[in-house]
């Protein structure tokens, strides 16, 4: 967020100021100062996309953007009541509303509306790549076939990408790993803790927790790096225990289940590809992965895609700013861009300049 504007109020550290004296916690440190209440600062503080770098970045492990979540319950308004409906109830239509964005000429569109209307069209699923790397399981390969494995979908690939969840399917059987249903999964609420909807996280955080019980606590596979951070935050709460301790040791990345995989690249792949790097991965699983079997990766500037969940609907035009800016981050002569999470994918193939295509890595992966 700070690299958009290069002014010391928009870091981090300038919204925090802003934030402690209306939470509870740090609200004793500070004099309150009835001129900066919630209406008055919260334009600038929601300029947040939720990436987590400034905890990363802080001597004391702080998080800005849980700060703001926290504020953000005390002070709900329809943008977060919006947000709950688009994610828990109109996924299904997703696709619908993409077919109808995308019949919509952009110069029709008043500007501020753009980016929303190139979001909207980036859900439709018709683009299908041509696979770059056909990979099966090698000789050496071992696999927990005592353990089965749950694929955890999240809400992107079950409502406008089902193919990577098939893809994902066929690419455990072929390993040997006995795959359960994984139905009963439900959105995993990382989306809803950035909008500050606990008790909307924290029923969605249960219904997945039970339902990984009812099939006897399997192995979770993951393509979605922002999925796999608000499932692992399941560890801390609402589980406890030896428990939280299972949880954690059974949350896997897909791509660490593909080891020991013997591949051969096809005539599509091209000689130099980007790799976005999703904010959310802590231990990056998928860069390695994909550096074994697709030659040719080459990082981008490692800039977050500004998807931000809420973002998308507080401040849209600064959402589209970032992936502009990450894309700009891309050697010029990477034309294809991989990536390890569903909202970066989505995010952008939004902002993506012509001539230029973003992929999930299933997208270009298949099963010899």
């Amino acid at each position: 967020m700070y690299q958009q504007f290069s002014r010391e109020e928009y870091a981090p550290k300038g919204k925090r100021l802003l934030l402690e004296p209306l939470h509870e916690e740090f609200a004793p440190a500070h004099d309150q100062d009835p001129e900066l209440d919630w209406e008055h600062i919260k334009e600038l503080a929601r300029l947040c996309a939720g990436c987590g770098k400034c905890q990363q970045a802080c001597a004391r492990k702080l998080s800005t953007a849980d700060l703001l979540s926290d504020v953000r319950a005390q002070h709900p308004d329809w943008t977060q009541h919006f947000w709950s409906l688009w994610i828990k109830h109109m996924g299904p239509m997703w696709p619908s509303l993409g077919m109808l964005a995308s019949l919509v000429p952009g110069w029709v569109a008043p500007k501020g509306l753009r980016p929303s209307l190139d979001s909207a069209k980036a859900m439709v699923n018709k683009h299908r790549a041509k696979p770059w790397v056909h990979i099966a399981k090698g000789p050496e390969a071992k696999v927990d076939t005592d353990t089965p494995v749950v694929i955890f979908q999240g809400c992107t690939a079950k409502n406008i990408r089902p193919q990577w969840t098939q893809k994902a399917r066929e690419l455990l059987r072929a390993w040997g790993y006995v795959v359960k249903d994984d139905s009963g999964f439900n959105c995993c609420g990382g989306t809803m803790h950035t909008a500050g909807l606990y008790d909307t996280m924290h029923e969605m955080q249960q219904k997945n927790i039970d339902y990984w019980r009812s099939l006897g606590r399997p192995r979770i596979a993951v393509f979605c790096a922002s999925c796999h951070h608000a499932l692992a935050a399941y560890a801390e709460s609402p589980l406890q225990g030896e428990e939280a301790e299972q949880w954690k040791a059974c949350l896997t990345p897909l791509s660490a289940l593909l080891k020991d995989a013997r591949w051969s690249n096809t005539e599509a792949k091209p000689e130099l590809y980007g790799y976005h790097q999703p904010c959310h991965w802590g231990e990056d699983r998928d860069m390695p992965f994909l550096r074994e079997i697709l030659p040719g990766l080459v990082k981008g500037s490692g800039s977050c895609c500004g998807m931000g969940g809420i973002l998308q609907i507080t401040n849209p035009e600064l959402s589209r700013n970032m992936a502009d800016t990450c894309m700009q981050g891309f050697p010029r002569q990477a034309r294809n861009i991989l990536t390890g999470c569903s909202g970066c994918t989505i995010q952008l193939t939004a902002a993506a300049p012509e001539g230029i295509t973003v992929h999930h890595w299933l997208d270009v992966v298949e099963l010899s």
